[in-house]
C-alpha cells in the first residue's frame, strides 16, 4: 500500500480535488482510500493506492509525496517527489465523481 500526501492551501481544495477525480477516472486509477485533514495554513490530502505505479504517477502529476507502507513490521520508506506544486490547469474532483472542469473549460478525452 503507498500513501500519496500533498499539501494545499484552502482556497485550492474544490478545483484540485475535481482535477484528481478526472486525472484517476481517465487513468481507471482506483484508490484504496482518500481522506482530507485541515491544518492551520493548509490542508493535506491523504490517498491510498493498492498500485505503486499509480501512487508514483498520481504524486508526481499533483506534486505530492509518497510514502511506501511495506510489509507488516517493516518500517516505512519514504521518498519525497515534490513538495508543493501548482494548481493544474487543465481539471478540477470528488470522490462521488466529476464535479466540473476548471475555469468551464472541458475536459480533453
Amino acid at each position: 500500500m503507498r500513501t500519496v500526501m500533498i499539501q494545499l492551501r484552502p482556497g485550492e481544495l474544490s478545483a484540485r480535488m475535481a482535477a484528481m477525480r478526472i486525472w484517476l477516472d481517465e487513468r481507471r486509477f482506483e484508490p484504496s482510500s482518500f481522506s482530507c485533514h485541515d491544518g492551520e495554513a493548509d490542508v493535506l490530502l491523504r490517498v491510498e493506492f493498492k498500485v505503486a505505479d499509480e501512487a508514483d504517477a498520481f504524486a508526481r502529476y499533483f506534486g505530492g509525496s509518497v510514502d511506501r507502507m511495506l510489509e507488516a513490521g517493516a518500517a516505512p520508506d519514504s521518498i519525497s517527489l515534490v513538495s508543493r506544486a501548482e494548481p493544474s490547469p487543465h481539471r478540477v474532483v470528488g470522490r462521488a465523481g466529476v464535479v466540473g472542469a476548471a475555469a468551464g473549460q472541458t475536459t480533453p478525452s
